[in-house]
């Protein structure tokens, strides 16, 4: 995930008067009226739907951005964005969320690797999976090496889809921090691996080969037909709860009859049944074979 450095003010802004009950309080950046004028502004550039996120979230990543460009203003920063295709295509990349690595929730990895594939292999030929909002690709790259250690890897399409272009890029590439691959074990670094200076290449041409990735607006665009297995994990915790309800509805759709979704440890769906869903296993939801 992006990080912000310390927060300043531009000389133009004005200071706002500190939250009552808060002591050395720094004033923002903007007013609430230039933040909902400057979203007015850059929505019909962007495609995106800013509100559908939690509006501290997207505003954290604006004034990030903001202080990043060198304006003074926000109406200066949509100046600069509606005349540069560049610099706004780095702004949409930069308001999306990347976070991930290897093998997050290890204990999550196992069961799905000796109980929901092996049910899902045995009930279908040949699976269709879907990593919406990949990110970097570590969780689909993740699950090709599960696949590969299961002798199954001949039975499955990879796909991986993510709003950010910088991360689909290096999805492709598939290099890596070592931040990101702490939950690999040596056997696994060894076998599908290989350093290349403090960072590790991921080789697996069989997994690879297997694997594509796409950008995609997972709000506004039509989702992946006929999975039977969506990972989504982390992804909407950055959501408002209408956007939630709206994707979790997107995935159902998206998932055959028996179909799991996987979701992140943090990511309980509450009514679920009404959504359509089976509790298959703490963070695994099965699409209902009524719905």
């Amino acid at each position: 995930m992006t990080t912000t450095g310390p927060r300043f003010v531009p000389s133009t802004v004005r200071p706002a008067t500190p939250v009552a009950g808060t002591v050395g309080a720094r004033p923002p950046l903007f007013t609430p009226e230039e933040l909902v004028a400057f979203k007015e502004r850059v929505a019909p550039l962007i495609g995106v739907d800013v509100g559908a996120y939690k509006p501290r979230q997207i505003e954290r990543r604006i004034a990030a951005l903001f202080c990043r460009a060198g304006v003074k203003t926000l109406s200066d920063f949509a100046d600069v964005l509606q005349a540069d295709p560049r610099r706004l295509a780095d702004f949409v990349d930069g308001l999306t969320i990347n976070v991930s690595e290897f093998f997050r929730n290890p204990e999550k990895w196992e069961e799905l690797a000796t109980t929901v594939l092996p049910a899902l292999l045995e009930r279908h030929a040949h699976l269709k999976v879907w990593s919406a909002g990949c990110s970097m690709g570590a969780e689909l790259y993740t699950l090709g090496m599960v696949l590969a250690e299961m002798g199954a890897l001949d039975r499955v399409t990879l796909i991986g889809t993510d709003l950010d272009r910088a991360s689909l890029v290096r999805a492709e590439a598939g290099l890596y921090g070592a931040h990101e691959v702490p939950g690999v074990s040596p056997e696994r670094l060894a076998r599908y691996f290989t350093p290349e200076g403090n960072q590790q290449r991921l080789l697996a041409p069989e997994i690879r080969a297997r694997s594509r990735f796409y950008r995609q607006d997972l709000l506004s665009e039509e989702p992946e037909l006929d999975c039977h297995l969506i990972l989504c994990r982390n992804v909407v915790i950055y959501l408002n709860e209408e956007s939630k309800l709206k994707l979790y509805r997107q995935f159902r759709r998206a998932l055959a009859p028996g179909g799991v979704l996987f979701v992140g440890g943090t990511e309980r769906i509450f009514g679920h049944r009404e959504l359509g869903f089976d509790l298959l296993a703490p963070f695994f939801y099965q699409r209902s074979e009524a719905s």
